[in-house]
């Protein structure tokens, strides 16, 4: 038995907006060059003796069955394997079913484009599917109940649930006995034991605050936070991490015609501190003009995930942004689903929510067709899924690695 792996580089990504990556993600493809037949029970002894390449070199629609394809599509997770070596017609043939939950009235604007995200994939996917969408209307218990009984009721057994902190607690007392993907919420936010049947696909903002704090040794912070619910938890994590925070404001939109003549007062206390803005975009860019306007010398300037967007380079001055350092754990995904994506008003470089949708139907998508294409890497322990953190720093007219 010969098994071949190549490790296939592309060429670096270069996209306007998006950060130059120097080192190119490698993937993996095994290939089979062996003449033998496997059965199934050739199969199974690979599997039995740790063999998985010779088991994914092996595997095919006449040797395979549902307990394989459930193998095989652990081991190409676990070992981040995009695509087997050979396509399974039966698998193909079935039919894909999956629903969207969202509360309209909550969700806003993300109650289309997370369908059009559901819908790029499936697409791309070239194979049969049904896809319905249900609107809870609210995230009350009773709602959510009503909208599991539809979804249950039309033979769905998959479902992507878009809901804020508050609607997946609520969706956590309720008995679900299917999976629910929540690609909007980290398990952290959960009040109570999680049900075994949900699986979350946030970010953590704790981990990437904790990234943040660890990239110079300046104790001294200032920070700047919403009054949201996010808001609020990241300012939580500042002060919970951070050895010295000597200034914290809550800052919105009201506060813009006094906030010139408070920060002026601050300036001696701001002085070479960490600065963490944890503020919307438009919000962190009359900081940031602020902070350059009275000359406040910070050691660096720190956000998460909420300021890594595209407009920030625009609404800014290259100045204000001057040693500023954004955390970032979306990651590099095929440039063809991303422009796909896009011709339907799906972002999917910069938006997370929109990410983590996408990732929520693959995994779906390749538990029943493991054979298929693969675009994302992460990998889900304990019901969450795991980002990585990568710290971005925004100069000229796109992001760049920040390298320690």
């Amino acid at each position: 038995m010969k098994i071949f792996l190549i490790l296939l580089i592309p060429m670096l990504l270069v996209s306007s907006g998006r950060y130059l990556s120097p080192i190119s993600t490698p993937s993996v493809e095994v290939l089979n060059v062996s003449i033998e037949e496997c059965s199934t029970s050739c199969l199974k002894k690979y599997l039995k003796d740790g063999m998985v390449f010779s088991f994914i070199a092996n595997i095919n629609e006449n040797n395979a069955n549902e307990e394989l394809y459930a193998s095989l599509n652990d081991i190409m997770r676990n070992l981040e394997i995009l695509q087997v070596p050979l396509n399974i017609p039966s698998v193909k043939k079935s039919t894909f079913n999956v629903a969207l939950l969202f509360p309209r009235k909550t969700i806003g604007r993300y109650s289309s484009t997370t369908t059009n995200v559901v819908l790029s994939y499936l697409l791309s996917q070239n194979g049969e599917f049904n896809f319905e969408v249900f609107d809870s209307n609210t995230e009350s218990i009773e709602d959510l109940q009503k909208a599991i009984r539809q979804i249950n009721n039309k033979g769905y057994k998959q479902v992507i649930a878009v809901l804020t902190h508050i609607g997946a607690n609520n969706l956590n007392n309720i008995k679900v006995n299917f999976p629910v993907y929540i690609p909007s919420v980290h398990i952290s936010q959960l009040e109570n034991e999680v049900s075994s049947n949900l699986i979350f696909g946030g970010i953590s903002y704790e981990e990437q605050i904790k990234s943040l704090l660890n990239i110079n040794s300046e104790k001294k912070i200032s920070s700047f936070y919403d009054s949201s619910y996010i808001g609020n938890k990241m300012n939580s994590y500042v002060e919970a991490y951070g050895d010295d925070v000597v200034y914290s404001k809550n800052f919105n939109s009201k506060d813009t015609s006094n906030f010139p003549k408070e920060i002026k007062s601050m300036k001696n206390v701001m002085y070479k501190t960490k600065v963490f803005l944890n503020t919307p975009i438009t919000s962190s860019a009359i900081i940031l003009s602020q902070i350059t306007y009275n000359d406040i010398k910070p050691t660096g300037i720190y956000s998460t995930q909420i300021n890594y967007n595209p407009s920030l380079l625009s609404i800014t001055q290259e100045k204000d942004r001057r040693n500023m350092f954004i955390a970032n754990s979306i990651g590099e995904i095929d440039m063809g689903f991303i422009e796909q994506s896009k011709l339907i008003n799906a972002d999917l470089e910069y938006d997370w929510i929109n990410y983590s949708t996408a990732f929520g139907i693959e995994y779906f998508y390749t538990s029943k067709m493991p054979s298929v294409k693969r675009y994302f890497k992460e990998k889900i322990k304990n019901n969450q899924v795991q980002y990585g953190i990568v710290i971005l720093m925004p100069k000229n007219n796109r992001f760049f690695p920040y390298y320690d």
